[in-house]
């Protein structure tokens, strides 16, 4: 299938991304937690590296290709060893798509408060900026002077807010977070205002011992949005000595999907998950293939004191 057909087809890709794909997705989110939520900073008490390639619909041309990649440190904690501690990070995003690319650049701070001698309270806050090119070369008209691209702006740039909230503790994890908080209506491209709604998330899991090798993880992902209909992930994945793990993952009305996690040398993490479509799209690509390389110069062995099932 050739993206360059007429316009009619690009304002109906357009509409597609603008209202249910405005926030990069991830098959494999908990390797990429930080993506979302902001709390998460500074929950391994290291530097934590995380990068990511996501090639979704592989096959069908001008479909959303993503890159993604991001650290995340510890900057203080109490003197104490009480578990208050202070984190930054900062994230860096390219989303493309037909003649569209988004660019995030963010940076993130947490505070990290325990509850609890097993439990820890983790606030963040994301700031940033969003970037939206539109390359007019990249499509075929039936009318070449049509408004809607004459006279679009080629790049658009606004701020982004989200803030986050994270519970975790050596058995299950759960957080929140809102995305594209400033909301509301943004002159981007066409003739009329783009509408950039807000995107809320819940993620949550939790690790289940079967014996002194084996654990099952399941968890999952709630995507909510006023502009589309809710998102759900459900994940498991069987965990063998927090060395290998593969699962299979759900995702409403959009895709099945089989994941794997690997780590080796301690301090080096690399995950790949395959999606198989389930959606109308299927009929122009089958495929998504995400890939994920996590580095914790810490070594991913080491267990502290609210260590969460997901980051040992």
């Amino acid at each position: 299938m050739t993206f360059k057909k007429n316009l009619t087809f690009i304002f109906l890709f357009v509409s597609l991304v603008s209202y249910s794909q405005q926030i990069p997705q991830y098959t494999h989110y908990l390797l990429n937690q930080f993506a979302y939520n902001p709390a998460v900073a500074g929950s391994k008490d290291c530097l934590d590296i995380t990068l990511a390639h996501r090639i979704q619909w592989s096959g069908f041309e001008g479909a959303p290709v993503t890159s993604f990649g991001s650290f995340n440190t510890t900057l203080s904690q109490d003197k104490y060893g009480l578990g208050y501690k202070h984190a930054i990070g900062l994230v860096a995003l390219r989303d493309s798509y037909g003649p569209f690319v988004r660019t995030k650049l963010k940076g993130a701070y947490a505070y990290h408060l325990p509850l609890t001698k097993k439990i820890l309270f983790s606030m963040g806050m994301f700031i940033g900026i969003e970037q939206i090119n539109f390359d007019a070369s990249k499509i075929t008209l039936i009318n070449y002077n049509d408004d809607a691209i004459n006279n679009s702006r080629r790049s658009t740039i606004f701020p982004e807010f989200t803030p986050g909230v994270f519970l975790q503790s050596d058995k299950w994890f759960a957080g929140a977070t809102l995305q594209q908080t400033v909301g509301g209506k943004q002159k981007a491209i066409g003739t009329d205002e783009t509408v950039f709604t807000r995107h809320a998330t819940l993620m949550g899991g939790l690790n289940i011992p079967l014996n002194d090798d084996w654990s099952v993880i399941p968890s999952t992902l709630f995507k909510f949005s006023k502009a589309a209909p809710w998102a759900i992930d459900v994940n498991a994945m069987a965990d063998y000595k927090n060395r290998f793990s593969a699962g299979i993952s759900y995702r409403n009305t959009d895709a099945v999907s089989a994941l794997i996690t690997f780590k080796f040398l301690n301090y080096f993490q690399v995950g790949y998950a395959y999606d198989y479509t389930l959606s109308k799209i299927q009929y122009g690509s089958f495929n998504t293939h995400e890939f994920t390389l996590g580095i914790n110069p810490c070594g991913y062995r080491e267990e502290g004191k609210y260590a969460c099932p997901t980051f040992n």
